[in-house]
């Protein structure tokens, strides 16, 4: 197992490395979508895809963290919660494309679409807690998400000086 001083500062340098490759797929991803809605007549179907491509890099963010996570403990609880984390924010992007499908079609109020995007973020925010909270009671050192802002934070400010 790896100490939580070491989890943190390795999080923190794989968030960096990460974050640059996300930044670089979300400026392409939305240089596409703007072709395509600058140039042709969007259907249903495509701004759903589109919507959807923009959440790639959230995607690809979630896919290294849960790699480097999987790599602190061998437990098999602990990897099962790992792999269940990144699961939320998978089902949390499907979920979306689906809604704006459905909400594109229903054609219904802006509260209305307001209060189906609360019904659908909700659990997965609370979903994403109770996860973090199995993690941490099954390895002490697991670094929550208030840490690693925390320490992205004193990062930030250590690179200003």
């Amino acid at each position: 197992m790896v100490e939580k001083e070491q989890r943190i500062k390795q999080m923190v340098e794989n968030d960096r490395n990460v974050n640059k490759t996300a930044l670089l797929l979300t400026f392409m991803i939305l240089g596409v979508a703007f072709f395509f809605i600058f140039t042709q007549e969007i259907s249903l179907a495509t701004f759903a895809v589109i919507i959807m491509a923009t959440q790639l890099p959230s995607l690809y963010r979630a896919w290294h963290r849960m790699k480097l996570l999987k790599t602190f403990n061998d437990e098999a609880r602990y990897q099962k919660y790992v792999r269940l984390e990144f699961g939320i924010v998978l089902a949390n992007v499907i979920l979306l494309g689906l809604f704006i499908a459905i909400a594109w079609s229903i054609e219904g109020s802006l509260v209305v679409f307001a209060v189906m995007l609360l019904a659908l973020f909700i659990p997965f925010i609370v979903l994403s807690v109770w996860v973090n909270r199995k993690l941490e009671l099954i390895d002490p050192n697991h670094v929550n998400n208030h840490e690693l802002r925390m320490a992205h934070r004193e990062a930030a400010k250590n690179r200003l000086s």
